[in-house]
Formats: structure tokens, C-alpha cells, sequence
């Protein structure tokens, strides 16, 4: 039987705690101008240097895939900076360097930059070193010390009606680095039909309206479930790329 459940349900259930997005001043773009490529061997991207490598899942990457790593690569697609910007505001991730997105992909990864102050995530998994680690739900009522340690992931998630965005943002250490994943849910809008992204960024952006999926509670369990498991698999390539370097 299948289950159906409005937003406003949904936003109670564990794990899909969605908070509502709020708006000020945007601050500027910072890349952290890597070159990346495709390895079809490992169906990995990865820089130059070889210094990240992260996966994308079980998956068919197109080829050539939409990178955005470069103020100029960002250049070609009007009214992407502003998109870009409002993400990390979101995220309060106002001042992180970005490595890349793939429109594609709907993935972005950035550096965080500064001091950043944790607060209570939506979820919390770990130990990210196990075979399988655990998550567990956040509630109102959990009081702690928000102190994400190296073998945490905090999960946070964000929910924007007006914008018609779902965002889902993993932070957890990439070798001994923090990072920051964001999966974007993005339904086509007046503004992003202006960025005019190529053909080959055709899932970027979801033609149906936000709201087609709000009943839809098996989708958004899988959707970030799936997204989860992307973490915890590139948490373990991060810590492979540590062991390599020694």
C-alpha cells in the first residue's frame, strides 16, 4: 500500500527535517580553480593533482560532463552565480571555497572557510570508519555540545517553497579536511530557465514543480538515504587519499 503524507507531515518525520531558508546580503564567489576530468576506470572525478578524487555512485556520467570549478566556467551560464550564492547562503556557507558543481549531478563540494558554528543537524551518522555506519535522528529536545568530531557526519536539510529547492548538506572530513557536500533539488523556475544550462544538463533542474512531490514521503526517504550512502562512500575515498599520500 502505497503511503502519502502532506509537507507539512513530512517535515516531522526523522531525518527529513527540512528548515526554512532565509534571505540577506550574498557575498562573492570563491573557487578553488582546479582542473577536473572523468575517470571512466574508477567512474570517479577527479582533479588534476589527483589531490580529491569523489564518486558520484553507480551511475552513468555523461561525457563531456558540465563542470563549474572557475569563474570563467561559471561565466558561460548568466544568472548562475546568483543561484550558486543563494545555495551557500542557505547552507551558511557564505564564505566557502567551492571545488566544483555538476549541474548534472545536481552536486555541489566546497571547503568550508572560517569559523564555522555547527548547530543541531538533522541528522547525525557514524562511526564513518565501520562497514556500515549509523545515523540517528535529531529532535527539538536534543541538547548537546554541537561539536561534530573527524568520524561524524552531520547532515542538514533545507527547504525553500517560494525558490522550489530542497537542499541536502553533508559535512564530514575529506582526509583530515572538512567538507562540505550539497545535493540540490531543484524544480524548473523563471530563474533557472534564464541560466540556460546545455542539453546535457538536462537533470539539473526537475520540470515538475516542487509540490508534485510533497505527498511522495518513499521518494524523499530514498532521495536522501541515497545521498547519504554517496558520503559515507567518499568519506572512505578521502581517507584512502590520506593513506596514499603517507
Amino acid at each position: 500500500m502505497k503511503t502519502s503524507l502532506s509537507l507539512k507531515q513530512l517535515l516531522i518525520i526523522p531525518g527529513l527535517l527540512f528548515l526554512l531558508a532565509s534571505c540577506s546580503t550574498r557575498k562573492g564567489l570563491v573557487f578553488a580553480n582546479r582542473d577536473w576530468h572523468i575517470s571512466n576506470y574508477y567512474g570517479q572525478i577527479i582533479d588534476r593533482d589527483t589531490t580529491y578524487r569523489m564518486t558520484f555512485g553507480n551511475v552513468l556520467i555523461p561525457d563531456p560532463l558540465t563542470i563549474i570549478s572557475s569563474a570563467d566556467s561559471l561565466a558561460k551560464y548568466p544568472g548562475l552565480d546568483k543561484f550558486l550564492s543563494d545555495i551557500l547562503h542557505t547552507a551558511r556557507l557564505d564564505s566557502a571555497e567551492i571545488l566544483f558543481y555538476t549541474p548534472y549531478m545536481q552536486t555541489m563540494f566546497v571547503r568550508p572557510k572560517g569559523d564555522i558554528k555547527l548547530t543541531r543537524p538533522s541528522s547525525l551518522s557514524s562511526s564513518l570508519d565501520d562497514e556500515n555506519p549509523f545515523s540517528m535522528w535529531m529532535y527539538d529536545d536534543d541538547v548537546e555540545k554541537w561539536d561534530r568530531q573527524p568520524t561524524e557526519m552531520y547532515t542538514y536539510t533545507y527547504f525553500d517553497r517560494k525558490k522550489q529547492r530542497v537542499l541536502v548538506v553533508d559535512f564530514y572530513d575529506y582526509g583530515d579536511e572538512p567538507i562540505a557536500q550539497i545535493f540540490v533539488f531543484q524544480s524548473h523556475t523563471k530563474a533557472t530557465r534564464k541560466i540556460n544550462l546545455p542539453p546535457s544538463c538536462r537533470w539539473a533542474f526537475f520540470k515538475h514543480k516542487l509540490k508534485d512531490y510533497e505527498r511522495d514521503v518513499e521518494f524523499w526517504s530514498s532521495l536522501i538515504n541515497d545521498h547519504r550512502q554517496l558520503a559515507f562512500s567518499n568519506y572512505k575515498i578521502g581517507q584512502e587519499q590520506k593513506n596514499r599520500k603517507k
